[in-house]
């Protein structure tokens, strides 16, 4: 009963003991999470190949041009988050790293095409 309803009509709350539950629908969340996007850091390499730095994430992938490059960023960024949460317990609370649970969350939710509409690129120093 207490599924349907989050589904259909509102998140629920539960308190038990010391336990807090917060349950909602993943359309709802995936609302939730569209501020958060990727800056991608885009630097040219002296033999012509594109890198590209994911800051939220802290990853790089390089490729020999810009679409290649998105879809390799694309790609890893997917296997990040699915990695990431298999360990999610150990991830989750590492001080360095639970910052990127929304983003973690935001890409289990998005197939590779959400993905690359949220990339925000710049150029970097080179």
């Amino acid at each position: 009963m207490t599924i349907d309803s989050v589904v259909h009509n509102k998140p629920a709350f539960i308190n038990r003991t010391h336990d807090n539950i917060a349950m909602l629908n993943s359309g709802l969340l995936t609302d939730m999470l569209k501020s958060y996007k990727f800056n991608v850091i885009l630097d040219e390499e002296e033999d012509g190949s594109i890198t590209g730095f994911v800051e939220e994430l802290r990853l790089v992938e390089n490729a020999q041009s810009r679409e290649e490059l998105l879809d390799e960023i694309v790609k890893a960024m997917k296997e990040y988050a699915v990695d990431y949460y298999a360990e999610f317990d150990l991830w989750s609370k590492s001080p360095n790293l639970v910052s990127q649970v929304p983003y973690v969350i935001k890409l289990l939710l998005s197939d590779e095409r959400e993905v690359l509409e949220d990339i925000i690129c710049q150029n970097g120093k080179n």
